[in-house]
């Protein structure tokens, strides 16, 4: 975890503070003459001079310790003594699987030191290191792409990004840090620090280390039946393996996903063949239980230069092009597409992926095959290669396969022949913008086959037509064709989520909701991604019809996705639950939620864009206060934009994320003009829900706005079943009119709902009102309201309210006589125990309570104590973050903060410890 070096920067602050330093163990820097390195504590103790132990805390030596597991016993007995005494200070590390000398554990024991556990960074923590080692902003998915290499370890984390910098992968582009990966195997440093976390090895945790490097994830059960239990336990204590549980499955990882790459380059090919093989066997014995398996038994053979049969790779890479691995399902079909050349032929076409050629040579494969001895298996193959080129991205090569496969007369089976169709479609509208090419390549598959055949097909012209923003067009198609009721599972699968996403555009939530439920006890026999979509359409109807709980519900459904990278998860999916978080006053866990989401590949992926996450990231940093990440974010999200391919439904929500960064970064009149220009456009299309919620934007940020566009906005929530969205409009309407008994009732709707940071917003609003109709209690109970819901939300009002706010929440501190009258009626006291106490008149008192209540916005005399301590942490700064020390010696006689008793003093001594003052 880099330990040394985190010891060695906290010697040299203490060096630069005047103290004495004594490092053992290696513990140094380039430090002059500033310290003195030892062999061991034994040679550290001795050298010090009587003279110069004791005295103030900052005039004690600093002994570090690297390594203090290694410590002998005598030397660590002494150490403790001299610690206990006050004579010393200490900082030290130690291995978390080592056992340490029985003096070193007394020191946290006795609490004369704090023992600190150094954790591997989270994502967050990562992106704040890399922005300060980088001197920018790194892109998104670099972000995620470290972080799945290094887990956050910083030792790896330092030398892979050092490692990048030298080697150029990691570069800035237009003013952004990118990186995509390692373009070869690790250099010599990073592969021998890496190494260096794997000495002392015994020869079964070598043996389980290798097998994890070519054939990871790997079950418990196969190590065990390896012999290789106990291997697996001392590595999981060393922290060389991590445990992975999903249900009754228990798997192991190299800790270090770096590890990986650097193990497996030191093979030898034998010993690699070998473990490759005797995984592939064992999941075989197991009976391969679950669909992964026969993908993972497919790959290891393959590695270990055994071709399977072309059934077998088949099945493998519709599993690889489920889980999203493009490179393995392409290489896959590339060989399942293979045959014995003639004697004529000196050798096989043998295309080389990625190269100029790729689509030419493609199309001779798959003509060649047409004439093989198999040629419907060869042709099935081809037809799946195509669709694995879609979601790789290679769309151009994608639709030479396709068409070639296609019209070459080979007689496939239906299902799949239908499927590569809408593949062929799906690519041609989304990914290359031939639409006309693509509505005439579905017309003429539908004629071949006939409408009552067509299939998912529906399905392709449905989707078509959202995406050429024709959404009556996509719901008259499914009226038609799910009405006939001979819609099976495939075609209902294909269609139902597209239309339900028509009629929920349309301002029609509910109407889509009763669709997808009624196809809902059907839907489990569906296909993964078809099941995710479906939930997350579900979801978006929930909470725009104002039910945010079953919207929560809908997504934590327990599905076939598990929560390790066995399988991926749409991003769709991810995008509704980020918004859903946010409604509800969590954007912290939505920005974490996107920020994972980032690095997938939703090239493939329909209605999903690359930039609609980013855009929602962006908005998500702005509402959790993270302003310039924000900013960075959405300029981003504005680039991707320009290279993608979009269609207009993401590109209305992305302009929404991009109208409330700006109302968060101070831009309100660009954030209205934006939200305006979105709500007109959306209304134009017909899509009421988005013009309404835009038009709230603008009526939150400027009076004028809610003034001009009320009657639009009741106008177009009559036509949306969305109640949500109703009482958007409603909140606009009682902004315009400054009505703060409509703006009440609007903030207990938004409440009622879940949405608390939109009703805390109402309140706050309310209680404006109330304040300039001059029905000043009726403004302080929904100022109390307003602070309550921001409370239970962890949330606060946003920049746009804060001057607005800020006549309430810091109109005046208290002065010392209402101190002392809100401190004694927070007791319990009455008013006129406290009279007698302060010896004023009830009346006084009453007077003072009065004018505490309005200062505190409270209403109640129970609320005083949580008022108190509200306004004595904004007077006294503790809401700021302070600063970091390392190094904090307490005074001989100082007692430890835990301690309650003053009377029991023990002298301690801080370890790395994170000390809480005041920022001054």
């Amino acid at each position: 975890m880099g330990k040394s070096l985190l010891l060695s920067t906290a010697l040299e602050r203490a060096a630069d503070e005047g103290r004495t330093v004594l490092s053992v163990g290696g513990a140094s820097w380039n430090s002059g003459t500033r310290a003195k390195g030892f062999g061991s504590l034994a040679e550290c103790l001795e050298s010090v001079e009587p003279s110069t132990l004791g005295g103030a805390a900052a005039e004690r030596p600093v002994v570090g310790i690297d390594d203090a597991h290694l410590v002998d016993a005598a030397s660590g007995h002494r150490l403790h003594r001299l610690v206990a005494a006050g004579r010393l200070s200490v900082l030290a590390t130690s291995r978390k699987d080592a056992i340490t000398p029985a003096g070193i554990d007394k020191l946290w024991v006795d609490r004369l030191i704090d023992h600190v556990e150094v954790a591997p960074f989270d994502r967050a923590a990562l992106g704040d290191v890399l922005r300060a080692r980088l001197g920018g902003h790194t892109d998104t998915s670099t972000l995620e792409r470290l972080w799945a290499a290094t887990h956050g370890n910083a030792l790896m984390l330092r030398e892979l990004i050092e490692h990048s910098l030298e080697d150029e992968s990691l570069r800035c582009l237009n003013g952004t840090w990118v990186w995509q990966g390692l373009t070869e195997r690790p250099g010599k440093r990073l592969s021998d620090v890496i190494r260096l976390g794997l000495r002392d090895l015994s020869h079964d945790e070598n043996e389980l280390v290798n097998m994890l490097a070519v054939a990871e994830p790997l079950e418990v059960d196969i190590a065990a039946a390896s012999g290789l239990a106990h291997a697996a336990e001392s590595l999981d204590l060393r922290g060389i393996v991590r445990v992975e549980r999903t249900g009754a499955r228990v798997d192991l990882r190299l800790a270090v996903p770096l590890s990986r790459v650097v193990v497996a380059s030191r093979m030898s090919d034998l010993t690699a063949q070998r473990l490759r093989r005797q995984v592939a066997d064992a999941l075989e014995r197991t009976g391969a239980r679950r669909v992964e398996d026969v993908l993972r038994i497919v790959s290891l053979r393959m590695e270990a230069g055994i071709v399977p049969e072309r059934d077998q790779l088949l099945a493998a890479a519709r599993t690889a092009l489920q889980r999203r691995d493009f490179s393995l399902a392409e290489r896959l079909c590339l060989l399942a597409l293979r045959d014995t050349p003639s004697k004529s032929d000196s050798a096989p076409y043998r295309p080389v992926p990625d190269s100029v050629e790729y689509g030419t040579d493609l199309c001779h494969v798959v003509t060649r095959a047409a004439r093989s001895s198999e040629p419907s298996d060869c042709i099935r193959a081809a037809l799946l290669l195509g669709q694995v080129l879609v979601g790789k991205g290679s769309h151009q090569e994608a639709e030479a396969v396709l068409a070639t496969a296609l019209e070459c007369g080979v007689d496939v089976p239906h299902a799949e022949y239908i499927a590569a169709v809408h593949t062929r479609v799906i690519n041609l509208a989304w990914r290359l913008r031939r639409v006309p090419d693509a509505g005439a390549v579905l017309a003429h598959a539908i004629k071949a086959v006939g409408s009552e055949q067509a299939g998912v097909l529906h399905g392709s012209r449905a989707m078509i037509a959202v995406m050429s923003n024709r959404l009556q067009d996509a719901v008259a198609i499914g009226d038609t064709v799910l009405g006939a009721q001979t819609a099976g599972l495939p075609v209902a699968q294909a269609l139902v989520p597209v239309v339900a996403f028509a009629r929920t555009e349309l301002g029609d939530p509910a109407g889509a909701l009763e669709l997808l439920n009624s196809y809902r006890d059907l839907s489990y026999d569906w296909d993964t991604d078809a099941l995710v979509l479906l939930d997350a359409v579900a979801a978006r109807c929930s909470y725009l019809s104002g039910n945010l709980q079953e919207a929560a519900e809908t997504l934590d459904a327990p599905r076939r996705y598990d929560s390790t990278d066995r399988w991926p998860v749409l991003v769709q999916s991810i995008i509704a639950r980020s918004r859903l978080l946010r409604l509800l006053g969590q954007p912290e866990r939505a920005v974490v939620l996107l920020r994972q989401s980032i690095a997938f590949d939703t090239g493939h992926e329909w209605p999903a864009t690359r930039a609609w996450p980013l855009a929602q990231l962006a908005g998500a940093l702005a509402e959790s206060g993270m302003h310039s990440e924000a900013l960075r974010t959405l300029v981003e999200a504005r680039l991707v934009q320009r290279e993608a391919v979009s269609h207009p439904i993401a590109e209305d929500e992305i302009a929404h994320d991009r109208a409330l960064v700006l109302a968060h970064t101070g831009d309100f009149s660009g954030a209205v003009s934006q939200a305006v220009e979105l709500a007109e456009g959306a209304a134009a299309s017909g899509r009421t829900g988005t013009a309404v919620i835009a038009l709230h934007l603008a009526a939150r940020l400027k009076e004028s706005a809610a003034c001009r566009f009320r009657n639009q906005a009741r106008e177009l929530a009559a036509q949306s079943t969305g109640g949500l969205v109703r009482v958007m409009a409603d909140h606009i309407q009682a902004l315009a009119e400054a009505d703060g008994n409509a703006l009440s009732k609007v903030a207990k709707q938004f409440r009622d709902m879940g949405a608390l940071p939109l009703a805390g917003e109402a309140a706050a609003q309310a209680a404006r009102a109330y304040r300039a109709s001059g029905q000043r209690r009726k403004g302080r109970e929904a100022w109390a309201a307003c602070q309550d819901m921001l409370r239970a939300c962890g949330g606060a009002l946003p920049p746009w309210m804060v001057s607005e706010s800020r006549g309430e929440s810091d109109i005046a501190p208290l002065t010392p006589r209402e101190r002392e009258v809100a401190a004694l009626a927070a007791t319990g006291l009455s008013n006129r125990d406290i009279a007698n106490q302060l010896v004023v008149s009830v009346r006084t008192v009453e007077n003072h309570l009065h004018r505490i209540y309005h200062k505190l916005g409270i209403t109640a005399r129970n609320n005083l104590k949580q008022g108190l301590e509200q306004a004595t942490t904004q007077s006294d700064g503790t809401n700021r973050t302070a600063p970091m020390q390392l190094i904090r010696s307490a005074e001989p006689g100082s007692p430890a903060p835990e301690m309650k008793d003053s009377d029991r003093r023990t002298p301690r001594q801080s370890v790395l410890r994170f000390v809480d003052r005041p920022a001054s």
